[in-house]
């Protein structure tokens, strides 16, 4: 299962501890969920994870 597969099953079960785990392991703790998301397709693409979160939250400010 990837991170992000886990990521979501926890957040589904509300295990917020699994969910840090993971935020951590991949060095996103600290983002709100919706850019943790990002960052784990990304690292499961084989892309950067900050990138991905700085290209994402980049479009917004372009509206």
């Amino acid at each position: 299962m990837s991170a992000l597969q886990d990521y979501a099953k926890a957040m589904v079960r509300s295990d917020i501890n699994r969910c840090i785990d993971i935020e951590i392991e991949h060095q996103l703790y600290g983002y709100p969920p919706e850019l943790v998301s990002v960052g784990l397709e990304a690292i499961q693409n084989g892309l950067d994870a900050e990138e991905a979160i700085a290209t994402y939250t980049n479009r917004g400010a372009e509206s």
